[in-house]
């Protein structure tokens, strides 16, 4: 069967500006690596901004994108007065951190639509190699010299790097399997050690962990995350497990201990994430946490936060390297917040747990073929979980009587499965908390000061229910439209105007050619899945449907090599409501929460994002969805976007209380920063494109004063 690819080269286009040399200031403290620093701490030494004068703060500068573009989930650098800002149209940018002026940019020759990418790597020059910056876009990966935004010519070929260098896949494959990273990578001595994003679903690739020489671009190291045969952790798989699964990879970014020479790597599930009848075994390294020689990718020690996974429970947070008091002694610990809602404390060199971690016996029993579900589960005793456990009926939505009986009619007269740990099967499941989180890839931050963790968290439900691969196919009475209902509504709306969850798509699907809304659909556009493993009969039945027009004139015959090869798909990452947007658990469905790591318990918890038709109906801080993460500053501060109502708020680290808040264009999905010039401190946030109002997206900067 022939395979036809167009395939658009968009050359590198460097746009220099005259003058882009900064005045001579003090540049007091800078925002160096994603998440503040190799630690991953997102806390801020600077105490500028504090709770005494944290009410004045109010916008100084504000750079807008002028194209069209997508979502942006970016942490920006901020490098001896340069801000490194990712725009929506994909373009790389430096800003003088001042005043938000353009000094150069960078368009990366991708073909990839998507703009997944939430932070870079940034090395400062030495032996006369420029200061530099290392990103991935699409499947390559550059390295820019920070002066003027060009291409370093010593490293890779020309500045790049084919991203695929190393992982287990032949040339010829390589089109069926895209392979990106999203997330930043870290430096150690001249190792630039890098993660990877991978499908979900088969086909897919192992997600190997690899270490880049950051001067020349040449592979030096490779940790097998699914290992070969013969290797620790091959008896957890099936015989040739690389051949055939995939995932297991680091897609929310890594943590260093410099002296100790340690990188702390958290990984995903495998794929498929759902089913895993033929990955027989506990399946090891996936959804762990890693503790690797950074000289050598040698592994250390590790510990598995979830056994043979069926739920998606990727561990996207970078972990926190922290130092604790623990039975009268400091220990250098490691703590990794989970999608499921818990945090794990280890001792950083060791790999013990500084709480007891109990391994608990959970249902085994599937309906599946095949599928064999490990017996137990690993749960921390301390500090409690920061989200609620399974869809309990006290969790039922209350809102109004008629709601609550609609769930319990609905939970009763289906029989879902209702635990956190219950095989997913073909009638269905009530998922709590949703693969969504508990926490994602926004992570957690650590005053080192206080020894506090700090973390925003989902509350949700999810409705998850496999679904037979070929009988989908077989099935002509689908329509296009009870499709987009069931995979695409509870985001995108039944009238795809939006919700809390997702954007409005109205004019893109009418701007979009049929090919582009393909892609979309198969690809996914963060934080939206691909949906790869559907039959190409309902991706054509639902471009049809968005489009206006006859499915007949989209009618192609299937790939069967890039087909997923799996007996089952999934019914979406559909949160579980009503039909009348009302979610099956009752508010809040995000918080704020704040946890001491040396008693391991939590302080506070409070809503994080206010639904506005919740409000109106009296019910004020009902807590939200929420994409991004938080950053702590010494001035007592905690700075967080992250939700639909648009709103950026300043906390008190110690009362969980709103001191300041502000609203923002559009949704600010992403993490904070916040830098200091001439003793003065800003904070800035990436904020996404906002259809409603036309407005492209951008970077927004408040401080206090002129």
């Amino acid at each position: 069967m022939k395979k036809t690819s167009i395939i658009i080269l968009l050359f590198p286009i460097v746009l220099a500006i005259t003058g882009n040399s900064l005045p001579n200031i003090n540049f007091n403290d800078d925002w160096l690596h994603y998440g503040y620093d190799l630690s991953n701490s997102k806390f801020s030494p600077l105490d500028k901004i504090n709770l005494s004068n944290v009410s004045q703060l109010k916008e100084v500068w504000h750079f807008k994108e002028t194209e069209e573009g997508s979502s942006i989930f970016f942490n920006p650098l901020i490098i001896k007065g340069k801000m490194i800002a990712l725009m929506p149209s994909k373009k790389l940018m430096a800003l003088d951190a001042l005043n938000g002026k353009l000094l150069w940019s960078f368009t990366p020759d991708s073909s990839n639509i998507l703009n997944w990418t939430k932070g870079i790597t940034y090395r400062a020059g030495k032996n006369g190699n420029p200061d530099a910056i290392y990103f991935v876009s699409g499947s390559t990966l550059y390295a820019l010299n920070i002066e003027n935004g060009k291409l370093i010519k010593t490293f890779g070929t020309n500045g790049k790097v084919d991203f695929y260098d190393g992982l287990p896949l032949a040339k010829n494959k390589q089109s069926q399997v895209a392979v990106t990273y999203n997330a930043a990578g870290v430096i150690f001595n001249d190792l630039l050690i890098m993660g990877c994003k991978v499908p979900d679903e088969l086909p897919s690739v192992t997600g190997d962990i690899r270490a880049f020489n950051a001067n020349t671009g040449k592979l030096e190291w490779v940790f097998h995350t699914i290992p070969k045969n013969g290797e620790y952790g091959s008896e957890t798989w099936p015989a040739n497990a690389r051949n055939k699964n995939g995932g297991a990879n680091c897609w929310g970014g890594m943590a260093l201990d410099t002296k100790k020479g340690i990188v702390y790597v958290p990984t995903a599930s495998p794929s498929f994430d759902f089913y895993g009848a033929d990955r027989e075994g506990q399946n090891l390294f996936a959804n762990c946490l890693i503790a690797l020689d950074a000289k050598t990718g040698k592994r250390i020690w590790h510990f598995q936060t979830t056994h043979h996974d069926l739920w998606d429970r990727d561990n996207g947070s970078p972990p926190n390297l922290v130092t604790v008091n623990h039975n009268g002694k400091k220990i250098d610990g490691v703590a990794l917040v989970t999608k499921i809602g818990y945090v794990y404390l280890f001792n950083r060199e060791t790999g013990e747990p500084l709480f007891p971690i109990e391994e608990v016996p959970v249902s085994t029993k599937s309906e599946m073929p095949g599928e064999k579900p490990w017996p137990t589960q690993p749960f921390p005793t301390q500090p409690a979980p920061f989200a609620r456990q399974g869809f309990k009926k006290e969790y039922f939505n209350n809102i109004s009587p008629e709601i609550e009986r609609y769930f319990q009619k609905e939970v009763e007269k289906n029989k879902y499965n209702m635990g956190i740990y219950e095989p997913p099967n073909l009638n269905g499941s009530v998922i709590v908390p949703a693969a969504h989180g508990g926490a994602n890839w926004g992570g957690a931050a650590y005053n080192p000061k206080s020894g506090i963790l700090f973390v925003n968290s989902t509350d949700l439900p999810w409705f998850l229910k496999l679904k037979e691969i070929k009988s989908l196919a077989a099935d002509n009475l689908k329509t296009g439209e009870s499709l987009f209902k069931m995979y695409c509504s509870s985001c995108h709306g039944v009238d795809k105007k939006g919700t809390n969850v997702g954007p409005n798509i109205v004019s893109k699907v009418k701007s979009y050619t049929p090919l582009k809304l393909e892609n979309v659909i198969k690809k996914g556009a963060e934080p939206m899945p691909s949906f790869k493993h559907l039959p190409q009969q309902q991706i054509n039945a639902i471009v049809a449907y968005l489009k206006e027009i006859p499915v007949k004139s989209l009618n192609k015959k299937v790939d069967e090599e890039a087909a997923t090869t799996e007996p089952y798909g999934f019914s979406g990452y559909e949160f579980y409501t009503n039909g009348k947007g009302f979610y099956g658990l009752k508010p809040p469905y995000g918080t704020l929460n704040a946890i001491d790591l040396n008693k391991g318990e939590i302080l506070w918890q409070v809503p994080l994002g206010e639904d506005k038709k919740l409000a109106q109906m009296g019910i004020k801080q009902s807590g939200m969805y929420n994409r991004g993460g938080c950053i702590a500053t010494a001035g007592g501060l905690i700075f967080i976007a992250a939700t639909g109502d648009r709103k950026f708020r300043a906390y008190d680290q110690k009362t969980g209380k709103i001191v300041w808040e502000t609203e923002l264009p559009g949704v600010g999905t992403a993490i904070p920063s916040t830098y200091a010039i001439n003793q003065k401190q800003f904070v800035t946030i990436a904020v996404s494109p906002n259809q409603s109002t036309g407005y492209k997206g951008g970077y927004l900067t408040f401080s206090i004063g002129n």
